[in-house]
Order: structure tokens, then C-alpha cells, then sequence
């Protein structure tokens, strides 16, 4: 067996085709009112009861023909509008910042997407927005395994912020949260 210095000295970023997953994961286990807002499409979803992990589970995209039957997707981008009336979220990585060969900062994209026709709620909230805050009050400050804690923070990275994503009928809000990774 040889010795491979590279994999001792230098960071490969094995984990980076994994964050995704990891941030749905953390999700499942830490949040409950952005799984309903993302099950169910009346004006009182964030007053309905809490998912179980299988019925979370079900919602998260792994490849199917059909992807309007899933909410939960890990690439960027509403590419095609759809026609029913339903809530998306999108997390993925969109930048990875090598800063020297063993760290890097890493920025997650959350998207919510949200169909114009639900997004205002009975308790007068704008389902996108709330979806988004939700996210932001899960994750910002959160250690995520692979990522490490992930910031909702400007002096962490000026990348941080949201932003307005997609068009009619489906449109909606993204925050962009950032790390500091060594492996």
C-alpha cells in the first residue's frame, strides 16, 4: 500500500455531493411547520398536525418519473412551471470557495417555491416566506453533519442574504446560508 499524501494534507471535499441530503436529514429531525406548508396546500397547512418521518419522507425526490409528486428536491431552479397548486423546496450547494488546500466555504441554497394560487395563509402570513423564515430559524447557527455549523450571518460571508426566485405561477423566496468546512 502506498502512501497518499494528498488525502492527509489536502481537503478533497468528499462530503460536498452529500450536503444536500444532510440538510434534508437535519430538517426531518428539526423542523415540523415547513413539512405541512409543503404536504398540504390549504390556507390552514401550518395548522395542521406534525408529519411522521415516513410521510416526511415521502415527499423527498429521489429520481421518479413524476416530480410533481414530491416537495422536496436537492438541485437549484424551478426549470418548469407546473399547473397544480403546490409548495417546493429546493437545498443545494451553489458555491464552493476553496481558501487555501484544507479549508473552504461552502454556500447552501434554499429555495422555496410556492404556487401563486396558496401562498397566502389563514393566519395572514405569505406561505413562501414563512417557509423561508422557518428555514432560517432551523438552520442558522445549526451544525450540520458534513458542512459543520451553517450561518444566516453577513460577517461570516457576504453571500448571505434572500433572494426573490421564479416567475407566475410559480414563484417564491431562496436564502442563501454559508459555512467554513475543513473536510
Amino acid at each position: 500500500m502506498t502512501y497518499d499524501s494528498r488525502k492527509s494534507e489536502y481537503n478533497t471535499f468528499e462530503n460536498f455531493p452529500k450536503l444536500s441530503a444532510n440538510c434534508i436529514n437535519y430538517l426531518i429531525d428539526n423542523e415540523e411547520v415547513i413539512w405541512r406548508l409543503l404536504k398540504y396546500n390549504t390556507s390552514d397547512a401550518w395548522n395542521k398536525s406534525n408529519l411522521t418521518k415516513v410521510e416526511k419522507g415521502a415527499l423527498i425526490y429521489s429520481g421518479q418519473p413524476e416530480q410533481t409528486d414530491y416537495r422536496v428536491f436537492m438541485d437549484i431552479g424551478q426549470d418548469v412551471p407546473w399547473d397544480i397548486e403546490a409548495c417546493v423546496l429546493r437545498i443545494s450547494p451553489v458555491e464552493l470557495n476553496p481558501t487555501n488546500h484544507i479549508y473552504g466555504n461552502v454556500s447552501m441554497l434554499f429555495e422555496v417555491y410556492s404556487h401563486y394560487k396558496i401562498e397566502h395563509m389563514s393566519n395572514y402570513q405569505v406561505r413562501s416566506n414563512m417557509a423561508i423564515q422557518r428555514i432560517i430559524e432551523t438552520f442558522n447557527g445549526a451544525e450540520i453533519g458534513g458542512l459543520g455549523r451553517l450561518y444566516f450571518d453577513f460577517s461570516v460571508s457576504s453571500k448571505c442574504r434572500t433572494i426573490l426566485v421564479g416567475q407566475i405561477p410559480m414563484r417564491g423566496v431562496a436564502a442563501v446560508m454559508c459555512n467554513w468546512i475543513t473536510s
